[in-house]
């Protein structure tokens, strides 16, 4: 399975320096939601790395890419500027998708 990024530029190089082969650099919510649409159509990409600032931008659209489908995985990263607030944790979301239970760390 394929890992890909779809980011900023300094994102994508960072990720490429680490040895993620496949890295998009985009420069507006609606070049990622498009480039999102391709790998997601594309059945061995497993894992979609993206900003958080990014996803919040196109949340509803590329949740509605994803919800019947186990893969690709998307999991959202802080970008240069830091982590952004959130309710819900995106992690516990993830896990709660690929195996169907809630977690609950105190």
């Amino acid at each position: 399975m394929r890992i890909s990024v779809i980011a900023d530029f300094d994102t994508v190089v960072g990720f490429r320096l680490a040895g993620v082969k496949e890295g998009y650099v985009v420069e507006s919510p609606e070049e990622a939601l498009e480039r999102l649409r391709e790998l997601v159509r594309q059945e061995d990409v497993g894992l979609v790395i993206m900003t958080e600032r990014l996803v919040d931008r196109i949340r509803s659209e590329a949740e509605r890419l994803l919800e019947k489908r186990s893969f690709p995985l998307l999991v959202e990263i802080p970008d240069k500027a830091g982590p952004i607030e959130k309710k819900v944790d995106p992690m516990k979301e993830l896990v709660r998708r690929a195996v169907g239970v809630d977690i609950k760390i105190e």
